[in-house]
C-alpha cells in the first residue's frame, strides 16, 4: 500500500548509512492495521457479509454451491488484481467444506472451537493456586461464546478467586469444559 509523498517523512528512521523513509505502508506503525482494513473494505465493498468476510489480510469466501464459489472467487481475484494486491499461494485454500478462520472452525454447521483448543482445556492441569486459577479461567473464557450460561457454569471456580489463604486445588483432576 503506497504512502503519499507528504506522509513518507513520518516514517523516516536513521542508520549509520543514512536516513530512510518507507514508500509503502509497513506493518508495525500504529495506523497500519486500520489503514489496511480500510483499503480491504473498499476493495471488497458490496461483497463483505454477502459472499466474503475480511479481517486485514484474512479473507473468507463463502458460497452456496461450487459454481457460485468459482464465480465469487473470480470476483474477489479481479478486485484484488485491479488494486495491485497479491495473494500468497501457500496461504490460500480453495473450495473447502470447513476451515479455520480467525481461530474458529467454520463450516456449514456453523462456528465451533477448533479441536486443538478443546484438547488444550482437556489436558490443562488443575490449578493449585489462585494465580494458576486465573490463568485457567483466562483459557476457559475464550469458550464463553460457545457455552450457554457460561458465567453460572464457572461460578464455583470464580468464587475461589476471593482472597483465601486456604486455596486447595485438585491436583489429580483435569479441567473440563462445562456441558
Amino acid at each position: 500500500m503506497p504512502i503519499s509523498p507528504d506522509s513518507q517523512r513520518y516514517t523516516a528512521f536513521n542508520t549509520c548509512y543514512g536516513t530512510y523513509q518507507f514508500l509503502r505502508l509497513p506493518m508495525g506503525l500504529s495506523s497500519s492495521p486500520g489503514s489496511f482494513q480500510l483499503l480491504m473494505d473498499k476493495v471488497l465493498h458490496g461483497l463483505t457479509f454477502n459472499s466474503c468476510l475480511c479481517y486485514l489480510d484474512d479473507v473468507l469466501i463463502t458460497s452456496e454451491t461450487f459454481e457460485q464459489h468459482l464465480s465469487d472467487l473470480h470476483e474477489v481475484f479481479n478486485r484484488l488484481q485491479a488494486t495491485g494486491l497479491k495473494l500468497g499461494p501457500k496461504k490460500c485454500h480453495f473450495a473447502q467444506k470447513s476451515c479455520l478462520f480467525l481461530g474458529h472452525l467454520i463450516s456449514k454447521d456453523g462456528i465451533q472451537p477448533p479441536p486443538d483448543r478443546i484438547t488444550a482445556v482437556q489436558e490443562y492441569p488443575s490449578p493449585r493456586s489462585v494465580r494458576e486459577l486465573r490463568r485457567a479461567l483466562g483459557l476457559l473464557n475464550w469458550f464463553k461464546k460457545f457455552i450457554p450460561n457460561f458465567s453460572a457454569e464457572i461460578e464455583p471456580l470464580t468464587k475461589l478467586l476471593r482472597k483465601t489463604p486456604n486455596f486447595v486445588g485438585h491436583q489429580n483432576k483435569k479441567m473440563h469444559l462445562p456441558s
